[in-house]
């Protein structure tokens, strides 16, 4: 008998501005499989809180081959996130350099690793990174965990 390959709980993180499509989310994660083949699968997507329901991403996820878990960080949680994209206009706003890749590190904590810096969508709607949550820390829980392929999206999964 093998042993299964380890599990890696991978979390996009994801900035949506009002205007953003499902097709942008598309091509955004298109994209980022394409730098990382080890993005083709991954258990959540980390958004700032209200955003969660847009319809963009809601449309998107509901086309993936897998369900995801869909977590809402809260703002006041981004600027403690040490990202590497640095966006004056966003550490203006918000406190950080990138939303996504800071939804990403907070909802892969307690001990998050970036595995994909910031990505923006052709016509600036929507970016998307990734963070990987580490199977060492305790508790470990993946954040899709109870998930089956058949089951709705998690909505309100806290970070």
């Amino acid at each position: 008998m093998t042993a299964a390959a380890p599990h890696r709980c991978v979390v996009l993180g994801m900035g949506l501005r009002a205007q953003a499509q499902a097709a942008d989310l598309q091509a955004l994660w298109l994209q980022a499989r394409q730098d990382q083949p080890a993005l083709a699968h991954f258990c959540a997507v980390a958004v700032l809180q209200g955003k969660e329901q847009r319809p963009a991403l809601q449309q998107w996820a509901a086309q993936l081959p897998f369900a995801v878990a869909i977590v809402a960080v809260a703002e006041q949680a981004l600027p403690a996130q040490a990202v590497v994209t640095q966006s004056p206009r966003l550490l203006a706003r918000y406190g950080t350099g990138s939303v996504a890749e800071a939804v990403a590190l907070c909802a892969a904590a307690p001990a998050p690793r970036l595995l994909l810096a910031r990505l923006v969508a052709g016509d600036g709607s929507a970016t998307l990174a990734a963070a990987l949550r580490e199977r060492g820390t305790t508790p470990y829980c993946c954040l899709a965990a109870g998930l089956r392929p058949a089951d709705p999206q998690t909505q309100g999964v806290t970070a």
